[in-house]
């Protein structure tokens, strides 16, 4: 008897998906659909044992159209950050503007993201993957004109890393298995935002909403990730290949160097956030070298201290600049400031910030063996260097500008509320570190 847990996660989402979409002329109802739904599932997953054939994962198994679903214990460790975050992205939207996301296309984009991590033969989840992303279209977007180029470029990258993992898994699951270095190279590249692949990336970051920019390299990546290292690790020679080894420190130091270099030209905040998460997706590229849990560890770690990196920003950029009169709880100038600067600073990875919890742990992976290997420590302490200069200048150039009169829109309660939860919790992981990164090795079981 089936336990009905994968098809309540391929069926539910869409079900709100639709209930958001029709509720579209009230948007905070919309988005209380989803906060509500994902709630839910996350409250079930939680309830299931971990241990499949014990408690409510004593059958975790389905079947559509004669294709398996069977749901891990990995993936319910994985969707159990996943449900959550889209949840409080989704709540962010009730305070901050700039936190709203299209809340059909957040909701519809879980049901294929799960399918792709449940379904066999494994070769189907890159299609799924696929069909996850074209729902994040709408709210990378949203309508804007400007926006819509950086996006289907974006989308048009991730197809073509995709096609590589189709034709590895097809002859995998035919038992031609080979090194296929080439293939699993160029995927890597992509998928991760390295270079020379990163246009994609750094367009992205300029045009699309913060807030949707957590969505899709934050929790739909998370799933481009795991799926992608999972090919990787049933092609272990190929990993261990040394072009392959080479070629992939070689994009990172690459990445890291040019992100270095743009972000000190940057002049305005969307150009500096552009600059620390291409320095992150570089850094990101040492998730494809470690085999294994441990890798997907680590890159659960980074991705979850990027995806709170950017809600941060997301509330920074939802309070208005200017506000210094008035009541003490309404300056939102010095507020702003704090979230904004920590936030670039955390995509970066500097101490004391969330996303130092990967940081190292990725320098080392990074700079392991080779007689190149202080030359790449030193240029991933520059890189970070340079970050931590742009922001602060950032920081300083606006904290200079900024007027003495009251803005039209001042600060809410509810947003100077919920900027102090947000600085407190990424406060309190950016001085312990290890919470995180025990927090990941947890749900994927290391």
């Amino acid at each position: 008897m089936e336990s009905g847990f994968p098809l309540i996660m391929l069926s539910l989402p869409l079900v709100a998906a639709l209930l958001a979409l029709a509720l579209g002329r009230w948007p905070r109802a919309a988005l209380g659909v989803g906060v509500v739904t994902l709630s839910l599932l996350t409250a079930v997953l939680w309830a299931a044992s971990p241990t499949p054939g014990e408690g409510l994962l004593a059958d975790n198994q389905a079947a559509i159209y004669e294709r398996r679903l069977a749901l891990t214990p990995l993936v319910r460790g994985l969707f159990l950050f996943v449900y959550p975050t889209v949840a409080a992205l989704l709540a962010l939207g009730w305070v901050f503007p700039n936190g709203r996301v299209t809340p059909y296309a957040a909701l519809a984009m879980l049901s294929p993201l799960a399918a792709a991590l449940m379904v066999e033969p494994q070769g189907l989840g890159a299609v799924l993957l696929a069909v996850a992303l074209a729902l994040l279209l709408p709210a990378l977007h949203d309508a804007r004109f400007a926006a819509a180029g950086a996006a289907w470029r974006y989308y048009l990258l991730a197809i073509l890393g995709l096609v590589p993992l189709i034709a590895v898994v097809w002859f995998q699951t035919g038992g031609q298995g080979g090194t296929a270095v080439a293939a699993l190279l160029l995927a890597t590249l992509i998928l991760f935002g390295g270079f020379p692949f990163h246009i994609g990336l750094r367009g992205l970051a300029r045009t699309a909403s913060p807030a949707a920019l957590a969505l899709t390299l934050g929790v739909a990546q998370l799933g481009v990730v795991a799926f992608l290292l999972a090919v990787l690790d049933a092609e272990p020679a190929a990993r261990a290949a040394a072009e392959f080894q080479t070629a992939l420190r070689g994009s990172a130091a690459l990445t890291m160097l040019l992100a270095a270099f743009l972000v000190r030209r940057e002049g305005e905040w969307r150009g500096v956030i552009a600059g620390v998460l291409l320095l992150d997706a570089g850094f990101l590229l040492a998730s494809g070298l470690a085999p294994g849990d441990s890798g997907l560890a680590v890159a659960l770690t980074a991705l979850a201290g990027r995806t709170l990196g950017l809600i941060l920003i997301v509330a920074g950029l939802g309070l208005p600049a200017g506000t210094t009169e008035g009541p003490y709880w309404r300056r939102g100038a010095t507020l702003r400031l704090m979230l904004l600067a920590y936030g670039c600073l955390s995509l970066a990875g500097m101490p004391l910030t969330p996303g130092f919890a990967a940081r190292w742990e990725q320098v080392a992976i990074l700079a392991r063996g080779g007689p190149a290997a202080a030359a790449l420590g030193g240029l991933l302490v520059l890189s970070l260097a340079m970050a931590g200069w742009a922001v602060a200048r950032q920081a300083q150039e606006e904290a200079a500008s900024t007027t003495t009169t009251v803005a039209a829109a001042v600060v809410t309660r509810g947003q100077w509320v919920t900027a102090l939860l947000l600085l407190g919790l990424a406060g309190l992981l950016g001085l312990w570190p290890g919470l995180l990164a025990a927090f990941a090795a947890r749900l994927v079981g290391v």
